[in-house]
């Protein structure tokens, strides 16, 4: 629940969060009176920035009598304060413009989403890849690598590549694994490949044909993508231009944090399942190498309706308002970029 405020303490927060959010130093009394509008005095502004305390809305570092924002602070400053307006026609193209021109690979449009994300707010860009499961099959081919080990390169319909090791019981010949290959793609296509993983765990080892039986066996070994968590970040170098993280032991924990797709994944997680743009601020995300951080997610549809993310991690004292609306237009044209061919439509045959 939210701190009732009346409109000078709003105003003297609203002003100290701007403030701090500009400047990265604690804000005393003088600069807030002088910057508030509200023609009251320092002394007035201390008791104030006292009661805001009081609340839990600011505090005041150990090495300065100026205040800074705490988590409960930005996060009243967004609820109630922040005023955000949607990007202007010329703006929206300009993204999805940047976007179409990488969206003949799938890969490439995934890592122009985040260059183009971290490059405008100057925090770390993150695109979260729709879980595998969430996709639509295309085709499938098998390469032996070994006697018993053959290489199953996977492709969904949204272009994304997943290469998988396979251990075979026995020698099977490059003519089988092409006929099985067949098999598959002729039956599987177009449709959801958590399905197609179901048909097939029910068929694997059953009394069907050889040929239907291997590309049972080895199809479902080739799916095995429950664990899988597949991201885009760029921009983490931007993050050394901000003092709050220049202490280098906090710093190596967020980079350590970034390097791990699941630890990302985890994190983006109670936000990434939610429609429109989420925020989370600082303790709010449960993790202690982002305790100075605020991350700002919206999510994105894939053309086989999977479901992604678009994320930025910056500082806690981030510009909400221009990062708010420049997120959740990204994550916008991405869908629309991504919907640009329709999926193969498709049901396995009897």
């Amino acid at each position: 629940m939210q701190p009732e405020l009346d409109n000078r303490a709003k105003q003297v927060l609203k002003t100290l969060v701007r403030l701090y959010i500009e400047a990265g130093a604690p804000v005393g009394s003088r600069v807030l009176a002088r910057e508030a509008g509200l023609e009251i005095s320092p002394a007035t502004i201390r008791n104030i920035v006292a009661d805001l305390e009081e609340l839990g809305l600011v505090r005041s570092p150990h090495t300065s009598a100026g205040r800074v924002p705490t988590s409960r602070g930005y996060r009243l400053f967004v609820a109630i304060m922040l005023e955000t307006r949607p990007l202007g026609a010329e703006e929206q193209a300009q993204i999805r413009e940047s976007l179409y021109q990488q969206a003949s690979d799938i890969y490439q449009l995934y890592h122009a989403a985040g260059r183009l994300i971290s490059g405008h707010t100057h925090y770390v860009g993150i695109v979260l890849v729709p879980r595998l499961g969430q996709g639509r099959f295309r085709q499938i081919d098998f390469l032996t690598l070994a006697q018993y080990r053959i290489l199953a390169i996977l492709v969904t319909t949204t272009g994304i590549v997943q290469n998988r090791i396979v251990e075979l019981d026995r020698v099977v010949s490059e003519s089988e694994l092409e006929r099985s290959a067949n098999y598959l793609n002729e039956r599987f296509a177009g449709c959801s490949l958590a399905d197609v993983k179901r048909w097939l765990g029910a068929e694997k080892g059953g009394q069907a044909e050889v040929l239907e039986d291997l590309a049972a066996d080895v199809g479902w070994s080739a799916l095995d993508f429950e664990a899988d968590e597949e991201l885009f970040v760029e921009g983490q170098g931007n993050l050394l231009d901000y003092p709050e993280f220049a202490h280098s032991q906090r710093l190596r924990e967020l980079f350590e944090v970034l390097e791990e797709p699941d630890e990302v994944a985890r994190v983006l997680a109670d936000v990434s399942d939610k429609a429109g743009v989420q925020l989370r601020i600082g303790e709010e995300m449960g993790h202690a190498a982002l305790e100075d951080c605020s991350v700002v997610t919206a999510n994105y549809r894939t053309e086989d309706d999977g479901l992604g993310t678009v994320a930025v991690i910056g500082p806690a004292r981030m510009n909400y308002a221009a990062t708010i609306p420049f997120v959740d237009c990204t994550a916008q044209q991405l869908s629309s970029v991504l919907s640009l061919n329709g999926p193969p439509t498709g049901q396995p045959s009897a």
